[in-house]
C-alpha cells in the first residue's frame, strides 16, 4: 500500500512519499438468482462494506452488488499501471528488457527490491513481473517514474473510458510538489484524498472491466494483453479468490490490502467457461493479517460459491490445513 503524510514547515509542504448498486443487463434465471442470493449474503455479513462483480464470459452471466460504487484500490491499481507501460513497450518507447538503476526515491517496503543495492541495474521486464506477482513496493515506483509518473497512468485510464478509476500517489513528486507549496487547497484536496483511498480509487465494476480487457486481449495490442496475462497467472499473493480454486486450473490474479480494506481480482479459466471475479471490502474494522482476517474469509466465500456454481459436479475442496497457507 501507499502510504502519504504532509507536515506544514512555515509555509511549504514537506511530502513524505511510502507505500503505500446492482444491475443486470439480460434476465437472470432463477438458479443464477440463487447465486446472487448467495454472493449478497455474504457479502452483508463481510466486516465492512464489501462490493463484487462477476461476469461469466461464455454465458454472458452478470451479477455485481456494489458494483459502482468506489473502493480503494490498494494495489489491485497495479493492474493498471502495467496496462500503461505495456503500451510505452508497444510504442518502442521503451524497450522490454532496458535496465534502469534503482535509485533512492523509488525504495520503499514490501517486496524483494527494497533488498537491492542502490544503483542495481533492473531490466524493465522483471520490474514489471515483481510488481504484479509479489505487489513490490519499489518496483512500482521504478515502474511509475520509467514510463513517465502518475499521469501517464491517468491517461491511459482516461483513453479506455474509466471514468472512476486513477491512481492518485504522485510520482515522481518533483513537479507536483512545487505546484501544492503553491496551492494550499489542492494540498489539502490531494492529502485528503490519500486518507480516504490510499493508491488509488476505482468500482468493482470497473476493475473486472480492466481485467476482462487483458483477458480479450484489449487492453492493448494482443501480444501485450498475452503477455500482461501471463504475468497475472504467475501470483505469489494467492490466498484471495484463487485459493478456493483446484491448483491444476489457469488463474490470473492480483490483490490488495490496506490497514482497513482489502481487495482480489481474477480471471478464472474454468472448464465452464472463463470468468472475471472482482471483490473489494471498505471501512472494515477488522485488521488483522491477510491470513486470519474476516476479510479474506469473505472473498474466499465469494470465490468458493461462484466456482461450485459453475462446476456444480466438481468435488474438490481445499483440503485439512489449507488455511495455513
Amino acid at each position: 500500500m501507499f502510504r502519504i503524510r504532509l507536515v506544514p514547515v512555515a509555509s511549504v509542504l514537506l511530502i513524505a512519499l511510502s507505500f503505500i448498486g446492482t444491475a443486470l443487463t439480460h434476465s437472470e434465471t432463477p438458479k443464477l438468482g440463487d447465486l446472487r442470493k448467495q454472493l449478497d449474503a455474504i457479502a452483508d455479513g463481510a466486516p465492512g462494506k464489501l462490493g463484487y462483480s462477476l461476469h461469466h464470459l461464455k454465458t454472458n452471466d452478470l451479477l455485481e452488488k456494489s458494483g459502482d460504487e468506489s473502493f480503494p484500490t490498494d494495489s489491485t491499481l497495479k493492474v493498471a499501471i502495467m496496462c500503461a507501460a505495456m503500451e510505452k513497450v508497444e510504442r518502442g518507447e521503451i524497450g522490454y528488457y532496458d535496465l534502469r538503476s534503482l535509485v533512492k526515491e523509488d525504495l520503499n517496503a514490501g517486496g524483494f527490491f527494497n533488498n537491492y543495492k542502490l544503483g542495481t541495474e533492473v531490466e524493465f521486464s522483471e520490474a514489471l513481473h515483481q510488481m504484479i506477482a509479489v505487489s513490490d513496493n519499489t518496483a512500482t515506483l521504478m515502474v511509475i517514474r520509467w514510463i513517465g509518473g502518475t499521469e501517464v497512468v491517468n491517461k491511459w485510464l482516461d483513453q479506455h473510458a474509466f471514468k472512476v478509476t486513477r491512481l492518485l500517489v504522485y510520482h515522481p513528486l518533483s513537479e507536483e510538489m512545487q505546484r501544492l507549496q503553491r496551492d494550499e487547497a489542492a494540498a489539502n484536496k490531494y492529502v485528503e484524498s490519500i486518507k480516504k483511498w490510499g493508491m488509488g480509487v476505482s468500482t468493482p465494476s470497473e476493475m473486472r472491466q480492466l481485467m476482462e480487457l487483458i483477458v480479450e486481449g484489449k487492453a492493448g495490442t494482443a501480444a501485450a494483453s498475452d503477455e500482461m496475462h501471463r504475468l497475472l497467472n504467475h501470483q505469489y499473493k494467492d490466498q484471495g479468490i484463487a485459493s478456493q480454486i483446484p491448483p491444476w486450473v489457469v488463474v490470473a490474479s492480483k490483490s490488495g490490502r490496506s490497514e482497513h480494506s482489502q481487495s482480489d481480482m481474477a480471471i478464472v479459466h474454468s472448464s465452464s467457461g472463463t470468468y472475471v471475479l472482482t471483490v473489494f471490502i471498505k471501512d472494515s474494522a477488522d485488521t488483522r493479517p491477510v491470513r486470519q482476517n474476516d476479510l479474506t474469509k469473505a472473498i474466499r466465500a465469494i470465490s468458493r460459491a461462484v466456482w461450485h456454481y459453475y462446476q456444480p459436479e466438481d468435488k474438490w475442496s481445499p483440503p485439512a490445513g489449507a488455511e495455513k497457507y
